[in-house]
């Protein structure tokens, strides 16, 4: 666990790809809207913010934020998971494409600062996000964010 961030298995999901960002950004959420932790207000603000502001939250190769202002719809802190077999295209750059989509709900700016220092620990371990990506099991994905 992150201090203080469950990652549970119904936040934890495994996907073959999509055809765009888009219903990739919504396959990543679907397990925060369905524990209560956003609202689908927070989905739109998400993808409207990419729209807007490009690719942004494609944060390093393979890996994706997606994540919107609290006062979007976010209700509580916490996290979600999605690993695609195929990479999604944000743009037609190869930088822009990702396969691991950890997807963010934060309440303020504290908790948002909190947690990606968190998460930045573990992706930014390269043993660490290579198991990422080769795990095949919600067990697996929780042991590393443990």
């Amino acid at each position: 666990m992150i201090d203080g961030f469950n990652l549970t298995k119904e936040l934890i999901c495994f996907e073959k790809g999509f055809e765009n960002w888009e219903d990739a950004i919504k396959a990543s959420s679907k397990g925060l809207l369905e524990q209560g932790f956003i609202k689908e207000s927070y989905v739109d603000s998400m993808i409207d913010s990419v729209k807007e502001y490009g690719p942004y939250i494609v944060i390093a190769p393979n890996i994706a934020m997606p994540h919107a202002r609290p006062e979007a719809g976010s209700n509580k802190v916490g996290f979600s998971v999605m690993l695609c077999e195929e990479a999604v295209g944000f743009s037609k750059a190869p930088e822009h494409q990702a396969r691991l989509f950890v997807t963010l709900s934060c309440v303020n700016a504290d908790t948002h600062l909190m947690m990606l220092q968190a998460l930045v620990g573990i992706l930014g371990d390269d043993d660490k996000f290579q198991k990422i990506l080769n795990s095949t099991t919600k067990e697996e994905i929780l042991e590393i964010f443990e």
